[in-house]
């Protein structure tokens, strides 16, 4: 299992499921083994055996491993059942108070950290829970100093505390955006002088042989960002010209696992390796463009990039701004979220895809809602989570709000579900002079579902200084008008970049007062909207935003200039946007 053979391993514990005693670990396994050749049904069957152990250690691991594999209410249950067979256990309560806090169940998730407090007061895992909950109910500044702090007293600049505080940094919106790269430069440098980087590698230099391609990501599942925007692409590379490696550093496996899969040349399970064995297997496999498709974000290994693994490294899609590594020679993007003159921000060159550096080919269907009735009131929405809900940000709407005194606006976001986090807003709003009855909250729900409640929205706003990301796509996809305002960082131009390629720079906002004036206009347009949909859907269909092919050529003939200019030797750090390159026929 540990080495990718799933049908290896479903064979081999197979024998084992009728044993009496039942052996609860190797239900475990096999059902892990059936989920990755594609067999739920069995799987669950496997898991829902094991969860009959009468062992507390052994069902927190298993709790933990279903949960890996989004089975989040079957995991509570374990670990419930965990609690009762071992009442008062402290591994126990703080695993599942960490559950509790990943599925939003903030109320729980705190209630349990405090009954780890009252039995172990210097428990420093909770304290992580409790720097992040603010985070979770939207207070992006009060998690940003929980964290600052915590990684302050700790002392420890190799902490992943630091990368906490660095994707933290992208909510606030009372820091420059030369503050922000600062600061990320700061946070980097710390751990790029403890560790050695290798200076040379044995790849050949022919600027025009086919490259070996690592992709190091954990995230090719489900619904996550960087499965959709990165699997289209990866099943389209020229396996010939461009072989594709994944080192797959995460846990979760599901069908969109399979297909990446499938599409890469070769596939590492490297979940278990730590940085410095993931960086000899990467260089064993000699790699010659290693692309970080995490960031900050909380799968990342920027430590192997530290320690350099390739000759030459880019980091792509993963986390909306520099990442501060100066180890990392290049940050993909286009020519609005990362420009010419934005180089000082970037402690990476500067690689731009021609058009937007995202490109939207959703891997699921999903129908349009049917066009809102002629008599129902303006709604604007966002279902953007809650911590880009910014001071300004919750200014800004409001003032929007204010000039459109008809206007609900409807938020939804998983953090919703918790009663404390719409109280919250509520006033947030109220001391602009919005009346919470113009206010809708929502909670998750499953994505097709999600997509089809764009249908109750006429126009989204987006927030600031963090964009919507893949959430702009969706309402756009859906049929529905976006306004966003045009900021100073990658972080905050993503929605520029979307429109832009959209052909819609009409939406696009350079202050304040244009962003409610743009509201107003679209307002007055509301027929026109509701009955646009499809036609908006066919127009970013037929856009740059959503032509795979010339996006996947782009992708291509950028891999091969950075090669080439990095066998050039070239010093400079900044490759423009090709936008008179051929599409070559594949």
């Amino acid at each position: 299992l540990q080495a990718g053979d799933a049908q290896g391993a479903a064979a081999a514990l197979a024998q084992l499921v009728d044993l009496r005693p039942q052996r609860h670990g190797s239900m475990l396994y096999l059902g892990e083994a059936l989920l990755r050749l594609g067999n739920r049904a069995a799987a669950e069957k496997a898991f829902t055996r094991a969860s009959a152990s009468a062992n507390p250690a052994f069902l927190r691991l298993l709790a933990q491993r279903v949960y890996a594999q989004n089975y989040w209410q079957e995991a509570i249950a374990v670990l419930q059942r965990a609690l009762d067979l071992q009442p008062g256990h402290i591994p126990t309560l703080v695993q599942l108070a960490k559950l509790h806090w990943e599925v939003y169940d903030l109320t729980a998730a705190e209630t349990l950290c405090q009954q780890v407090l009252q039995r172990d007061p210097a428990n420093g895992e909770v304290r992580y829970l409790l720097n992040a909950l603010p985070g979770r109910r939207g207070d992006a500044a009060a998690h940003l100093a929980s964290v600052e702090a915590h990684y302050a007293e700790l002392g420890e600049p190799g902490s992943r505390l630091a990368s906490s505080i660095a994707m933290a940094s992208l909510y606030v919106d009372d820091r420059s955006p030369e503050q922000l790269a600062a600061q990320h430069r700061q946070l980097c440098a710390a751990i790029e002088q403890a560790l050695p980087a290798t200076s040379s590698f044995p790849n050949s230099r022919d600027p025009d042989r086919p490259l070996r391609i690592g992709l190091v990501s954990g995230d090719f599942h489900r619904q996550h960002p960087v499965n959709l925007f990165m699997l289209p692409l990866l099943e389209r590379l020229d396996r010939q010209k461009f072989p594709v490696t994944v080192f797959h550093t995460g846990t979760m496996h599901d069908a969109y696992t399979a297909r990446a899969r499938q599409a890469a040349r070769h596939w590492i399970e490297a979940g278990t390796l730590d940085d410095r064995a993931l960086h000899q297997r990467i260089g064993a496999e000699q790699i010659d463009v290693l692309i970080d498709l995490a960031g900050h974000t909380t799968s990342h290994r920027l430590g192997v990039f530290a320690l350099r693994a390739a000759p030459v490294q880019a980091t792509f899609l993963g986390y909306p701004h520099s990442t501060g590594l100066s180890r990392i020679d290049w940050l993909i993007g286009d020519p609005i979220v990362s420009p010419a003159e934005h180089a000082h921000l970037f402690s990476e060159g500067i690689a731009q895809l021609p058009g937007s550096v995202f490109c939207w080919c959703p891997v699921d269907t999903y129908p349009l809602p049917p066009p809102r009735p002629e008599n129902a009131p303006l709604v604007l929405g966002s279902f953007n989570n809650v911590m880009k809900l910014s001071p300004r940000t919750i200014r800004l709407w409001s003032a929007v709000l204010r000039a459109l005194p008809q206007a609900q606006l409807l938020l939804k976001a998983p953090s919703l579900a918790d009663r404390s986090v719409i109280e919250r807003f509520q006033g947030l709003f109220s001391a602009e002079g919005i009346h919470p009855e113009r206010l809708a909250f929502e909670g998750p729900e499953g994505l097709e579902l999600m997509m089809q409640r764009y249908g109750a929205i006429d126009i989204a706003l987006d927030p600031t200084p963090y964009n919507g990301g893949t959430t702009t796509l969706q309402a756009l996809w859906m049929g529905v008008p976006v306004i966003t305002l045009l900021g100073g960082n990658f972080v905050s131009r993503m929605g520029a970049s979307f429109l832009t390629a959209l052909g819609r720079s009409d939406w696009i906002a350079e202050t304040d007062e244009a962003f409610v004036a743009i509201a107003c206009q679209l307002a007055g347009q509301l027929p026109a909207i509701r009955q646009g949909r499809a036609a908006l859907r066919q127009q970013m269909a037929h856009c740059g935003l959503s032509d795979l092919d010339r996006y996947t050529a782009g992708f291509q003939q950028l891999l091969r200039r950075m090669w080439r200019h990095h066998c050039s030797g070239d010093p400079s750090r900044f490759l423009p946007a090709d936008t008179t390159a051929p599409l070559p026929t594949r």
